[in-house]
């Protein structure tokens, strides 16, 4: 200790108590000891409380304090300490305790207790820390003690911005959000005091370049708002908190068809392949058999259209082509009824079409992604995302970006976290049919969400321990629907609505160009029939 902090001077605190000294046990005194054991001048202050140290003591000095018990009730050297030190956390402290006569060996609870004294009388603080080190000499009754399980007069300074539903603070003041409700039980259990200092002009936004690294500066013990390696700048943060994992995805709007056009999409494809096929290979067929190739055009139509070919032209075709003329109405009649099943459920069904998937889905529509200089930096300089839709982006301010978010523009694409989708989400609660959804293939990998911390922070491995139970036992999503609920309440989300739909019925327009389609093969097939006419009339003059 006295070389690892460079100590000059001893500061011995202690009562003479040569009559209860026994030799056997502690042959010299302790004074003498350090004397010959440092060779450096020392200070020692018996019971006299009106003469202070407080303006004796520099950096370099190391104050002894030697106790008899743990209880400031039996101890009469604390008030002196508490009168010569209090206030004074610059300077290194170390109790040697030695029990006197027949007392019994002082528990953990008793341990613990003293350090709660000395803490409330402010004889060490927080910030920086103190590294507490139990030394059991004698070997006996030693517990590991957890010094952060009672953090009475020590405050957690804690800027805030709204981050709803992750932290916000409340119109009366008060802290909330998943990640502020686990701050704020965490303080209030450790018997601890919060106080929140809003930040203005401050989002999700912007947040790395203002709070991300105010513990870093020294200026906080932690942050309550998380970042993640993502940020620019994480990698200039001190000390972490692992909460969560967390990633990044494109926010892209669903895509509908009308009825309409649904229906000629599974129409063409149900109907249009086989059509054209049964036209390829029966025309072939006749041809190459009976160099009759109309007649296979002929058979295709009268198939397709579930039409018998009349008795005495059936009659006349071989065993096979019967066989082949039967299986093929079958089948005609197998799609004609998946035809109409298609149509019932494009009219009716709620299930989507296809959806922006991938970025060459993406490409395929007339959308741009509209981010922040700061998310493009994040995304795509680093090649997190597709370096492919660099075409389509469009950079904003935050301000801009937040205003489409927040009425849910469907004109653009944007980027979206974990915690952000929440948001959205709860936007889109009441909306029958929702207008964005997640392309879960433009997505970034995944990263761990972090509290920022000061470097090698004592806190750190309590306030996980806490965050574990908190998971375990519930609380954590209890927190998350309060939390929701307040950012619902207090205008921070604003939930929209929609129509709602129950039914999908055709329109007016619809049956319109069902009809002019309808007309249309129609006369195709009067102008089919008129050239059959025409060609046999050539062909009976020509015999």
């Amino acid at each position: 200790m006295i070389a690892k902090n460079q100590i000059e001077t001893l500061a011995v605190y202690g009562v003479s108590r040569e009559l209860q000294r026994s030799p056997r046990i502690v042959p010299e005194s302790l004074e003498q000891s350090l004397t010959e054991e440092f060779q450096m001048p020392i200070v020692t202050w018996g019971l006299r409380r009106n003469i202070s140290l407080r303006h004796l003591l520099g950096y370099n000095t190391l104050v002894y304090v030697s106790i008899s018990s743990v209880l400031a009730s039996e101890e009469p050297i604390f008030d002196v300490l508490t009168d010569g030190l209090a206030g004074q956390h610059y300077v290194s402290m170390l109790f040697i305790y030695k029990r006197l006569g027949d007392q019994p060996p002082t528990t953990i609870i008793k341990i613990g207790k003293f350090v709660s004294v000395q803490w409330h009388n402010e004889l060490i603080t927080y910030t920086p820390f103190p590294e507490l080190t139990l030394l059991n000499l004698t070997k006996t009754g030693y517990q590991h003690l957890d010094i952060l399980m009672d953090l009475r007069g020590y405050e957690f300074k804690v800027p805030i911005f709204q981050d709803p539903p992750v932290v916000f603070q409340l119109p009366n003041g008060e802290i909330s959000g998943v990640l502020g409700y686990m701050l704020h039980a965490y303080v209030r259990h450790r018997r601890g005091r919060l106080r929140l200092e809003p930040v203005a002009g401050v989002d999700r936004y912007n947040y790395p370049e203002h709070l991300m690294l105010a513990a870093a500066r020294g200026e906080i013990e932690m942050g309550v708002h998380p970042y993640s390696p993502m940020q620019l700048g994480s990698s200039q943060t001190a000390g972490s908190f692992p909460l969560a994992a967390t990633n990044t995805c494109v926010l892209v709007p669903w895509i509908r068809e009308s009825p309409s056009a649904r229906f000629m999409r599974h129409a063409i494809r149900v109907n249009g392949c086989f059509f054209l096929i049964l036209l390829l290979v029966t025309t072939l067929a006749w041809q190459l058999v009976r160099t009759e190739g109309r007649r296979g055009i002929q058979l295709t139509l009268v198939a397709f259209f579930q039409q018998s070919l009349p008795g005495g032209q059936f009659q006349r075709l071989r065993d096979p082509y019967k066989f082949i003329h039967v299986a093929v109405l079958l089948a005609s009649f197998v799609l004609w009824s998946l035809r109409t099943g298609n149509l019932s459920s494009v009219f009716t069904s709620q299930l989507p079409g296809p959806q922006i998937e991938t970025a060459k889905d993406f490409l395929a529509t007339p959308l741009r992604l509209m981010l922040t200089e700061s998310e493009m930096q994040m995304y795509f300089t680093t090649g997190l995302l597709p370096s492919s839709l660099k075409p389509r982006l469009l950079v904003v301010n935050r301000t801009t970006l937040r205003e489409h978010l927040e009425n849910l523009n469907t004109s653009y694409a944007y980027c979206t976290t974990v915690e952000h989708w929440t948001v959205v989400q709860l936007q889109q609660r009441r909306m029958n049919r929702p207008y964005f959804r997640v392309a879960s293939k433009l997505c970034t990998a995944y990263q761990v969400l972090r509290f920022p911390m000061q470097w090698n922070s004592p806190f750190e491995r309590n306030l996980y321990k806490f965050s574990t139970h908190s998971r375990q036992f519930g609380f954590w999503n209890h927190w998350i629907s309060r939390s929701n609920q307040e950012a619902i309440r207090i205008g921070l989300v604003v939930q929209l609505t929609d129509d709602y739909k129950p039914f999908i019925s055709l329109t007016l327009k619809d049956f319109e160009s069902l009809t002019k389609l309808y007309i249309l093969l129609l006369l195709g097939s009067f102008i089919c029939l008129l050239v059959e006419l025409f060609w046999n009339y050539y062909r009976n003059n020509r015999a």
